[in-house]
């Protein structure tokens, strides 16, 4: 470790000259001429001021300086994806997210907002509820050495407000929101919401997407219990949520049909007015699985999946079509 010291013009050659008189010192020691500024190791630092007497001078720890960079949530990192990254980061890799639209403006979501469909209120634009917005900076967060990053940062983000403000739509609004993604050539829908009957005509949506060669991912749902739909339906995959030591939450849907548990406790990501927020939720477990399908598609690596948690593998209780 150095100390720093920095010393009048008045008397910089001086000390300098006494700093090369002991060749034990000059060795180690460390002269930024321009500035008039001297780098003394600290052990010797008590001997330094012996050879310069009672000439004034200034000293500064060395302390560690730290870039302002991005941190990385506890569940991209948990994930893994932070070690693919060297792949790819999801260039070319289109996401769709069905729910209460995206804050495009939010810093950590800079340019990948890359189109916008709103279907919510009979598609005149409304209030953006914080929601979508969440599940935005999880999925795609951009490096930029100022907030958090996300999982898939380089992807391209679709923002499909199906969803109110107020985190309600009709199935109507969701079919819709998957037509939409079907149409503009999605490589992944997030829908991170559910519902807890079947409903034929989302059952139907979600098969023709799947038929598509879209990879659906879906919440399993915040009720403790038997998952929701569209997440129960056999071409989607269902998200469960677990804390940092690997539990399910409590919260969490299980059982039949569980493909798959990510994190969902404790989820810091973007909010409306660039702000930060952080949600509990198996919507928050959705976008961390959307993140890592789309990290896997652009690298071609489907080994990259390995590092989300899988199910036990119960079977799914399928509707008949």
């Amino acid at each position: 470790m150095y100390k720093l010291i920095s010393v009048p013009n008045k008397t910089y050659h001086h000390c300098v000259n006494c700093l090369t008189k002991d060749d034990g010192i000059k060795q180690k020691a460390k002269i930024f001429a321009a500035l008039g500024i001297l780098a003394v190791p600290a052990d010797d630092y008590e001997s330094f001021c012996k050879l310069i007497g009672n000439r004034k001078h200034k000293v500064s720890e060395n302390v560690t300086v730290r870039l302002h960079a991005d941190e990385i949530p506890w569940g991209v990192e948990y994930i893994g994806a932070p070690r693919y990254w060297n792949q790819t980061r999801g260039q070319g890799v289109k996401v769709a997210i069905i729910d209460t639209g995206i804050s495009a403006k939010h810093p950590d979501l800079t340019g990948r907002v890359k189109g916008r469909v709103i279907i919510a209120g009979g598609g005149k634009a409304g209030k953006i509820g914080g929601h979508g917005t969440h599940v935005a900076g999880t999925i795609a967060a951009v490096a930029n050495q100022k907030g958090i990053v996300g999982v898939a940062p380089d992807v391209e983000l679709y923002d499909v407000q199906a969803f109110g403000a107020d985190g309600n739509a009709t199935v109507a609004d969701v079919v819709a929101g998957i037509n939409w993604a079907v149409e503009q050539k999605m490589d992944i829908i997030n829908m991170s919401f559910g519902v807890s009957e079947d409903n034929y005509a989302m059952r139907q949506a979600v098969k023709r997407a799947a038929r598509a060669g879209i990879v659906l991912v879906a919440s399993a749902g915040n009720n403790g219990g038997a998952l929701e739909y569209p997440a129960a339906y056999r071409e989607v995959v269902a998200v469960g949520a677990v804390d940092k030591d690997n539990h399910l939450a409590s919260f969490s849907a299980r059982g039949r049909g569980l493909d798959m548990v990510a994190p969902g406790v404790g989820i810091k990501s973007t909010w409306p007015g660039n702000r930060y927020r952080i949600l509990d939720g198996t919507s928050m477990a959705a976008a961390h699985v959307s993140g890592m399908y789309a990290l896997s598609l652009a690298a071609k690596n489907r080994r990259i999946m390995r590092g989300i948690g899988k199910n036990s593998g119960e079977p799914r209780n399928q509707p008949a079509s």
